[in-house]
């Protein structure tokens, strides 16, 4: 469990009433506001609920992220399903929140599932602010965390949209015995590298023996070459670059790289970097993970490893966009066009909104009914 794609709390939602849920949960394009509605005195004074950035917003809501949505919430305000479905995954265990690029991949979140395979994602929880736990069925309107300013944020806020596939959902690792290959012995999650060359398609790729980088952060080029040769090669993170460590397994003959996150915790993210493409496939996996595979490097170990895409992947039109921007010699574009957000409308006070700067919500309060507008320089995402 401690592998999978999410943190697991011991603190469960309070389910909410019959008539806080949609009106027609069948309806896919239905969401309600994923939050209770303020005081008074907060709505018009501090602007609790106020959307500070919406659909193709000018500070960070563009391109695949066009179509997300902002609220200003004080910290530690409830937040609540916007549609009924079953957690996916969570972060609960950040603390800092800021303007550092290093703050992206790290805010706490809760995803959630929903029939058609979408999720919603509500982003910038505070820490131990997830009340929910990977695998709960949750109601529209159930109590899924605490608002907060975790991650990229200037400013205490919640961030959602609706997304058609995750991160983890692009790749996996399968640990397997070479005598029963059909059988995992353990299937973990892994992200593609912005700069990673294609995997093998087909499923029936041959097992590969893991060996651990030395020096064990490629900080330096490698001197176990004989043993990397051929092999998928475990490197642990820091110490340089992400494509500097895949340059140099590379140039040591690896038929592949995995990257184990120095950070506790389930964060994955797709590595980036501005070099040219490299020839070798290569992911992260959380640091977990890593101590799992740290273990199959043994001595004498006859386990040994399938990376591949997920089936869900390759039935995607993320993966023709991949498999596109991944040719040989293209730009390395990365992988952030897995989480396409999607166009959606809300159910507030019997109507269908989509939310607007300067209105606040629930129970839509139009721009130049309150005196708490957005801040102009305030960066949010």
């Amino acid at each position: 469990e401690a592998l999978g794609r999410m943190v697991r709390s011991s603190t469960k939602g309070a389910a909410k009433s019959d008539e806080e849920e949609l009106r027609d949960p069948s309806d896919t394009n239905l969401y309600r506001i994923p939050f209770a509605e303020a005081s008074p005195t907060d709505r018009r004074i501090r602007g609790t609920g106020l959307c500070i950035q919406g659909n193709h917003g000018s500070s960070t809501h563009k391109g695949t992220l066009a179509y997300a949505f902002d609220f200003r919430l004080p910290t530690g305000t409830p937040l609540v399903a916007a549609r009924p479905g079953v957690v996916a995954a969570t972060a609960g265990h950040f603390n800092e929140g800021g303007l550092e690029g290093k703050l992206r991949p790290r805010a706490n979140f809760v995803a959630v599932q929903h029939s058609d395979g979408t999720y919603a994602r509500y982003f910038h929880l505070r820490r131990q602010g997830v009340t929910v736990e990977a695998g709960d069925t949750v109601k529209a309107g159930q109590q899924v965390g605490l608002s907060g300013n975790t991650g990229f944020s200037s400013t205490p806020h919640l961030h959602f949209d609706v997304v058609d596939m995750l991160p983890e959902d692009t790749c996996v690792l399968k640990v397997v015995d070479p005598e029963n290959v059909d059988t995992p012995i353990l299937t973990l999650p892994a992200v593609i590298a912005a700069f990673s060359a294609l995997f093998p398609r087909h499923a029936a790729t041959v097992p590969a023996k893991l060996v651990r980088a030395e020096p064990a952060d490629a900080s330096a080029d490698l001197t176990n070459i004989d043993k990397v040769r051929g092999n998928v090669v475990l490197i642990e993170r820091g110490g340089c670059s992400f494509t500097t460590k895949a340059r140099r397994a590379e140039e040591a003959g690896a038929a592949s790289m995995i990257v184990v996150n120095n950070n506790k915790g389930p964060e994955l993210f797709s590595m980036g970097g501005t070099e040219k493409p490299i020839s070798i496939p290569a992911v992260l996996v959380a640091s977990e993970a890593g101590d799992l595979l740290r273990d199959i490097v043994q001595e004498g170990s006859k386990l040994r490893l399938i990376i591949r895409y997920s089936d869900g992947f390759l039935r995607s039109r993320n993966w023709q966009k991949y498999a596109e921007d991944a040719e040989p010699g293209a730009e390395a574009k990365g992988l952030y066009f897995v989480a396409n957000t999607q166009p959606i409308e809300f159910l507030d006070n019997g109507k269908t909104v989509v939310p607007s700067v300067g209105a606040i919500y629930p129970n839509h309060m139009p721009e130049g009914n309150n005196s708490a507008l957005p801040d102009g320089c305030c960066v949010i995402s």
